[in-house]
C-alpha cells in the first residue's frame, strides 16, 4: 500500500491522473513507470483490442511512421525496436551486434522475457533485462508511439524522452 501512495502522490505532482475503480488501479505498468520517471506521455485508448502496429496507428489516428514496433530476437541477445513502417533486416542486427544467428521468438518466449503478449510488448518495463537495439530512423521522430503493455491503449510520447529511458543501442537495423 505504500508503493501506490508513493506512487499516487508522484503522480498527482507531476499533474498525471490517477484514478482507481473498484479497488483496480487504471494505469499501465509501462505509464507507472513513465510517472515516476518524470516522462510526460499522452494515453491513446482503443475502441478494440488491437495487435498490429497498422491497427494501432488506425486506432490512435497517427501516421504509422510514429508507431514503434518491438520486436524479440533469440540467441538471448535482446529485443529490438524498430518503426511501424518498417520490416527488421536480420543481416543488419547480426552485423550491429556481431552475431551468426539470430530468430524471432515464440510467442511462449516474448510472453516469458517480456511479460507481455505478442502485440502489446513496449519497450520498457520488461520481465527480464535485456539489451535493446532502436532502429536509428527512430531518434529522428519527435514524436513516437509505443504500446502500453495492453491491446487496448498506447503511449504517445517525445521520442528523445523514449530513449533517454531505455537507453538502447541505436543502430540501422531495418529497411523500407
Amino acid at each position: 500500500m505504500r508503493y501506490i501512495k508513493r506512487l499516487t502522490m508522484g503522480a498527482r505532482r507531476l499533474g498525471t491522473k490517477f484514478r482507481f475503480f473498484g479497488g483496480k488501479k487504471t494505469m499501465s505498468k509501462v505509464e507507472e513507470i513513465l510517472s515516476l520517471k518524470g516522462i510526460s506521455y499522452q494515453v491513446l485508448s482503443h475502441s478494440k483490442p488491437v495487435y498490429t502496429c497498422e491497427e494501432a496507428a488506425r486506432e490512435r489516428n497517427v501516421p504509422l511512421h510514429e508507431m514503434v514496433k518491438t520486436i524479440l530476437l533469440v540467441d538471448k541477445s535482446g529485443q529490438y525496436c524498430i518503426p511501424g513502417n518498417r520490416q527488421l533486416n536480420l543481416q543488419k542486427v547480426r552485423e550491429a551486434l556481431k552475431l551468426r544467428r539470430l530468430s524471432f521468438a515464440s510467442r511462449e518466449e516474448v510472453k516469458q522475457v517480456t511479460g507481455y503478449e505478442v502485440g502489446s510488448v513496449p519497450p520498457v518495463g520488461l520481465a527480464k533485462e535485456i539489451p535493446i537495439i532502436f532502429d536509428s530512423c527512430i531518434a529522428r521522430e519527435e514524436t513516437i508511439n509505443i504500446s502500453a503493455g495492453m491491446p487496448t491503449k498506447g503511449l504517445q510520447m517525445a521520442a528523445k524522452q523514449l530513449i533517454n529511458l531505455v537507453s538502447p543501442l541505436l543502430s540501422d537495423i531495418s529497411v523500407e
